[in-house]
């Protein structure tokens, strides 16, 4: 799921491109996204739900669906 996760919200990265301040948030949540899927990273609950608000609506939902229990 942290794989679809961040596609979508590489997309949303780009559609929003052309807008500057926006993207000063989501290019390092794209990343540290990015780095969970690799899994040198993990994602707290605070980042998933700001994810879910700032990123994209369904990236979010799926960090959040996510169990990162292995």
């Amino acid at each position: 799921m942290k794989l679809a996760a961040f596609i979508l919200a590489l997309i949303s990265t780009i559609c929003c491109g052309w807008t500057l301040i926006p993207l000063c948030w989501m290019i390092p949540m794209t990343v540290q996204i990015y780095r969970a899927y690799k899994g040198t990273k993990t994602l707290s609950v605070g980042f998933k739900v700001c994810t879910l608000l700032f990123v994209n609506l369904i990236s979010g939902i799926l960090l959040l669906c996510d169990s990162d229990q292995n």
